[in-house]
């Protein structure tokens, strides 16, 4: 019997769904970060200046913030971790601090997923613009 006349005897919607050259799918499985993210932002400060970098925690967890290279170890400079905003700064800090580079992060913070943001700015020191890198460490 073909696949039409078996439709019409045994019903359209039970025989017709078998008739088809229907491709098998493979379900796909969500994918779930495997640990922190770790990324560079390295960029220049001008006296009185200051720059900020947004970034995504894409789970609770802790954000880790390491000043690495600031012109020297002996050059300070504010560093800190806020949400992004609207503005000149476009960073609404919750935490700062003044920081020579370092080895070991120097801001250490319990969050929520959602948007942060890093800012290092001149505390009113500088004389020459600098380079700076920081590393950041998130969830």
């Amino acid at each position: 019997m073909k696949c039409g006349v078996a439709g019409l005897v045994l019903g359209l919607g039970i025989v017709t769904a078998g008739c088809g050259k229907d491709t098998p799918t493979t379900p796909t499985t969500p994918t779930t970060p495997t640990g922190p993210t770790t990324s560079v932002f390295a960029s220049r400060l001008t006296p009185g200046g200051a720059v900020s970098r947004s970034f995504g925690a894409t789970t609770a967890g802790t954000i880790t913030v390491m000043l690495t290279n600031a012109a020297g170890p002996f050059t300070r400079v504010g560093l800190g971790l806020g949400v992004p905003t609207t503005g000149i700064a476009k960073c609404a800090l919750s935490t700062a601090l003044s920081t020579a580079a370092s080895s070991t992060p120097q801001i250490s913070a319990p969050v929520d997923a959602g948007q942060y943001c890093v800012t290092v700015y001149d505390l009113g020191t500088l004389t020459t613009t600098i380079d700076f890198s920081v590393t950041l460490v998130y969830p």
